[in-house]
This record gives C-alpha cells, structure tokens and sequence, in this order.
C-alpha cells in the first residue's frame, strides 16, 4: 500500500498502477502512473482533438525520461542552479532532478498530468524540491529566468519548436542551458539546426535505456546560450 491515499479524482478517472523506475544506479523512483495510455488515446473525443490536437502524451513513461535523470546524476548541475522542466508530463524527470539535488519548477499543458506529478513528488519525499505549476509553452507567463532548461520527448511536432525556441530565448539565463532528451526521432534535427543558428552551441551524447524488457536509444541535445 503506498503512504499516501490516491488522490479521489483520480483514482475515479483513471485504471492506475505504481511502477518503480530506476534511474541508472543513483536512485528508484516509484510512481503512480496509467496502466495503459493507449486506452486514453482511443477514448479521445474527435470534436476536442480537432479543437487543439491535444493527445495524451502525458500520461506515458518515456525511456527519454529515464535517460534525462541519469545525465543529471552523471553531469550535476552547479549548486544553486534554477531547473524548469518543459512537459513534465507524470513528473518522472523532474523529481528524478530533485533527487539529484535540484531545486525544481517543473510545467505541463495538462492539469491532470500535474496532480499525477504533484503525489508522485510527495510518494518519493521529493515534494520540498520541486514545484508544479500549469505552462502553456506558446504563452509563457514565466516571470524569472532559470540556469537550466529541461524536456524529455518534447521535440516530435514541428510546430512547437518555434514556441519553445521563443521560450528559451526568453527564460534561460545568458550562459545558461537547455537539455533535451530524445529517442532520435526526425523531428529533433531541424530543432537542432534552428538552435545553432539562433546561436547556441550543441553537443550530444547518445546513450542506452532499457525499459520494461526493451532498448531504446535516447540522444541527450546540450545546448548553450551566448553570455
């Protein structure tokens, strides 16, 4: 039995589970997620896709996820860095930050995916560390700039690339970084090629995560804003 009662409104809505996700050697996550995702996909209402293309991305385990956390535990960020995650989705990455020891404000579209994220923070004892808060990234209402700017798997349409290139531009500190994590998909390349020519330098480092039984490869971009 977990600590901590499942949230009513959830429980109502959702066939949910608790997994336990190990990012690399440094810690287990456990987390209350949606036993299949895909049941959410088909349930979808026509009329309210076509409305704003919203599909429910959020309530998946990414493995980009899993490989974001592990590069935070193997590059820690300075002390005192301020972290903003993009699409945090359950909030697999940004409490995995946390664990990290980063203090965190982590942001989604979906208000459902935050109170996901909000009892997965309290269920690990994270919930002191990191923040949530509802972000619609093509009208940020941010009011402060951060020294690192994070998303797992939020690159696949092309259409939010200019939206989050704004973002960035506005809201990450001169000299400050954005880490993106991706399972290699084609939408990520032109995402690159606009960041190094809006200036920012690009490293990337390719890394294995298996999750449940299979292989993925994630690529983690490194981006740096000029001072």
């Amino acid at each position: 039995m977990p600590p901590f009662a499942v949230p009513t409104e959830l429980a109502r809505r959702y066939d949910v589970c608790f997994k336990s996700i190990a990012i690399g050697k440094w810690v287990n996550l456990d987390m209350l997620a949606v036993r299949d995702p895909d049941v959410l996909i088909d349930e979808i209402d026509p009329e309210f896709y076509d409305e704003d293309e919203r599909l429910p991305y959020w309530a998946e385990i990414w493995p980009s996820a899993i490989g974001l956390g592990r590069h935070l535990f193997e590059y820690p960020a300075p002390a005192g860095s301020r972290i903003l995650e993009l699409g945090c989705g359950i909030g697999l990455a940004g409490i995995a930050a946390a664990a990290a020891g980063l203090a965190v404000t982590a942001c989604d579209y979906e208000e459902d995916a935050l109170a996901f994220a909000r009892y997965n923070a309290r269920l690990n004892a994270l919930d002191g560390r990191v923040s949530f808060r509802f972000l619609d990234w093509r009208n940020p209402d941010l009011d402060r700039k951060y020294t690192i700017v994070i998303g797992s798997d939020i690159l696949y349409e092309r259409p939010n690339h200019d939206p989050i290139q704004r973002l960035l531009h506005e809201t990450l500190e001169p000299g400050g970084m954005f880490l993106a994590s991706d399972p290699d998909r084609r939408a990520a390349a032109p995402f690159v090629e606009s960041m190094i020519t809006r200036g920012y330098r690009h490293s990337a480092q390719p890394r294995k995560v298996k999750f449940e039984s299979k292989d993925n490869r994630i690529i983690v971009h490194r981006f740096l804003k000029e001072d």
